[in-house]
């Protein structure tokens, strides 16, 4: 029971990050001060993002031995958590390749 509680708070997790940010990524002024954010330090913000990057790898690899194990309602919880960290690191590479303004 409780599984399936994680699952469902992932799946909503998910699609509420995945919302904000397709609303987000519309607003010019929001895009532009993110990547002005970015530009003020661009060493600490490609660290953070190949950092998010590998987290994500490191959480999606966790989630297919979880489903590997027999453990699918876990493995696939952390599955949509991989995925939520994916929109977090492709908004971000996709901001820092925006021009400045």
């Amino acid at each position: 029971m409780a599984g399936t509680g994680l699952l469902a708070a992932s799946i909503a997790v998910l699609m509420g990050t995945v919302a904000i940010f397709v609303w987000r990524v519309r607003d010019p002024i929001w895009v532009r001060d993110a990547r002005l954010t970015q530009n003020a330090s661009p060493v600490s913000s490609l660290l953070m993002l190949v950092f998010g990057a590998l987290v994500t790898a490191l959480v999606l690899a966790l989630g297919v031995f979880w489903i590997a194990t027999g453990h699918t309602v876990v493995g696939w919880a952390m599955v949509c958590l991989a995925a939520t960290a994916l929109s977090h690191v492709s908004v971000g590479a996709w901001i820092r390749r925006r021009p400045l303004p």
